[in-house]
């Protein structure tokens, strides 16, 4: 069931999947109907989702969305490490500039290319940084709703 939502709703991540469970809860509840048959008043008490599974797909939605916190937060370290690396760049590059000696600039800018990955330069490692630095922002507030979700997931759990 957990896969259907997920698939049909296409979620690349489960902001917002709330939306969906809130709809699951009105299809748990039982329908107001009169039933004239005893048999078919036994099975009256439930709506099309039976409200065990439903709670049991509640469990489910809230560890997965755990899950992808926890690795939201390990890519937010990785963009950390990144932008600590690119900031010793920085500080090599203002030494550099500082300097007086051309051995000494020769120095740091050696330092500096050691301290590159994956295509940076010396004219682009700002920039590089400054991705870097948009991607953690936008990936705190993604926790920050993801876990927001949660609360409110928690809130409708029947």
């Amino acid at each position: 069931m957990f896969d259907a939502i997920v698939a049909k709703r296409q979620y690349k991540t489960h902001i917002n999947i709330s939306e969906t469970l809130k709809l699951l809860i009105k299809d748990a509840q039982p329908s107001i109907q009169s039933v004239a048959l005893d048999v078919l008043a036994t099975d009256s008490k439930y709506g099309k989702i039976n409200p065990k599974v439903l709670n049991v797909l509640f469990k489910v939605v809230i560890d997965d969305t755990l899950y992808e916190i926890s690795c939201t937060m390990e890519y937010i370290q990785f963009l950390k490490d990144q932008l600590k690396r690119l900031n010793k760049i920085k500080k090599y590059d203002d030494k550099s500039i500082s300097s007086k000696k051309s051995k000494d600039k020769e120095y740091y800018k050696d330092c500096m290319e050691i301290l590159f990955e994956n295509g940076e330069t010396f004219d682009n490692y700002k920039q590089v940084s400054l991705e870097y630095e948009e991607a953690l922002k936008s990936r705190n507030d993604v926790v920050k709703k993801l876990y927001k979700e949660i609360e409110i997931i928690k809130k409708l759990r029947p």
